[in-house]
C-alpha cells in the first residue's frame, strides 16, 4: 500500500434530501478539514473532525469509510472494521469501503474474511488494481502463493508503473522459493521507486535464502539508510551475519531490535543462538528462556536451549537430562516434526 492505507477519494457533498443547506456546508467543511489533518499526519485532529462530520450527516457512507481509514492508520483495526462495515451497510455498492475492510481484515490475520470482501470489491470494480493487490496480500497470508501471484499479475496489468505491485509479487515468489524470479520483481520495484525500503528488504531476503550474504547485507544496509526504524532489516542483517559466522555482529543487530522496545521473540531467540555460538551461555540461556516466554511457537527456542545443554563446553551448563527434556518438549510443540524444529536456526522476516 502507498503509506499504510489508500486515501479514499473525497466526495463532493451537495445538499441531500432532508438535510438543511447549512448542515451540508458544515459537513463538507469538516470532511475536508479532516482530510487535510490526515494528510498532515495529525491523526487525532483528523479523527475528531471526521467524527463531528459523521454527527452532522450520519448517513454518509464516505464519512464512515474515511473514519475507518483513519483508525487503520492509527493501528486500531477493530474500530476500523466496525466503521467500514457501517459504511458498507449504508452503501452496499461502495468498492473502496470493501477494499479498506479487506485491508483491515488482513491486518488482524482474518484472511478468509479479507478474500470474501475483496472478491466482492472486484465484482463491483474489476478495474481496481488496489482490490487485486489487497486480495493478493490475503492469499499471501493464507500461504496460497499461486493465487496471490495471479492477483498481483492482474494488478500489474491494470497499473504497470506501480512499483509496490512488483514488490508484492516478489514477496509471493519468495514464498514459493522462486528467488531468481523474485529478485527480478524487486529489481523492477526499485527501478520504479528507488526509495522503496520494503523492496530492498525483500530482495535482501531473497539473496539471504540463496546464500548470497554480502549482497543481502548491502540491501539491508540500504533499507536502514532509507528508514532507520525499519526493525526487520536489523533482524535480517543479523541473520545474514550469523550465516557468515559473524556472531558478535549478529548480537549487535538483534540487540537493536530488542532495544527498540519490541517484545520480539525471534530477536531474543536469534540473539540467544548467537550468544550460544560465542560461548556466552549465561546470556544465551537468558535470551532463549525469554524467547520461550514470548513466543507463540516456542518449539525452536526449546530446541536451541536443548542444543546448548547438550553441547556446552562449560560443565556448569552441560546437562544431558535437561537437554532431552527440552528436545521432547520441542518435538511435541512442533507436532512431532523434529527435522524442522531441531535445526538451531531461523529464517528472515518479510513483513
Amino acid at each position: 500500500m502507498k503509506g499504510s492505507v489508500l486515501l479514499i477519494a473525497a466526495v463532493s457533498v451537495a445538499c441531500v434530501c432532508g438535510t438543511p443547506a447549512g448542515a451540508a456546508l458544515e459537513f463538507e467543511d469538516l470532511f475536508r478539514a479532516g482530510i487535510d489533518a490526515e494528510d498532515a499526519g495529525n491523526l487525532e485532529d483528523a479523527l475528531r473532525l471526521v467524527t463531528r462530520a459523521a454527527e452532522v450527516q450520519p448517513r454518509s457512507a464516505h464519512i464512515w469509510a474515511k473514519r475507518g481509514e483513519i483508525y487503520l492508520r492509527k493501528s486500531e483495526q477493530q474500530a476500523a472494521i466496525k466503521d467500514l462495515l457501517h459504511a458498507i451497510k449504508l452503501d452496499p455498492a461502495y468498492p473502496a469501503a470493501y477494499i479498506r475492510l479487506g485491508f483491515a481484515y488482513n491486518a488482524v490475520n482474518e484472511f478468509d474474511k479479507a478474500v470474501d470482501v475483496l472478491s466482492f470489491a472486484i465484482k463491483l470494480d474489476p478495474t481496481s488494481a488496489e482490490a487485486f493487490n489487497t486480495r493478493g496480500f490475503a492469499f499471501n497470508g493464507k500461504g496460497d502463493y499461486d493465487k496471490a501471484i495471479k492477483d498481483f499479475d492482474h494488478a500489474i496489468r491494470i497499473s504497470p508503473n506501480d512499483g509496490r505491485l512488483y514488490n508484492n509479487r516478489g514477496f509471493a515468489l519468495n514464498g514459493k522459493r522462486e528467488y531468481d524470479k523474485a529478485i527480478e520483481d524487486f529489481d523492477r520495484a526499485i527501478k520504479l521507486d528507488p526509495e522503496q525500503a520494503m523492496a530492498y528488504n525483500n530482495r535482501g531476503v531473497a539473496f539471504l535464502r540463496k546464500g548470497l550474504y554480502d549482497e543481502a547485507i548491502k540491501d539491508f544496509d540500504r533499507v536502514i539508510k532509507i528508514d532507520s526504524k525499519f526493525l526487520s532489516a536489523y533482524q535480517n542483517r543479523g541473520t545474514a551475519y550469523s550465516s557468515q559466522g559473524r556472531h558478535d555482529k549478529a548480537v549487535e543487530e538483534f540487540s537493536k531490535v530488542i532495544e527498540a522496545g519490541s517484545d520480539n521473540a525471534l530477536a531474543y531467540k536469534d540473539r540467544g543462538t548467537a550468544y550460544r555460538k560465542l560461548g556466552d551461555y549465561e546470556s544465551a540461556v537468558r535470551d532463549l528462556e525469554k524467547a520461550i516466554q514470548l513466543s507463540k511457537n516456542p518449539g525452536p527456542a526449546h530446541a536451541d536451549l536443548a542444543l546448548l545443554y547438550a553441547t556446552a563446553e562449560d560443565p556448569k551448563y552441560r546437562d544431558g537430562r535437561k537437554a532431552m527434556q527440552l528436545v521432547e518438549k520441542a518435538v511435541k510443540l512442533g507436532g512431532g516434526n523434529a527435522a524442522d524444529i531441531l535445526t538451531g536456526g531461523s529464517g528472515p522476516i518479510c513483513p
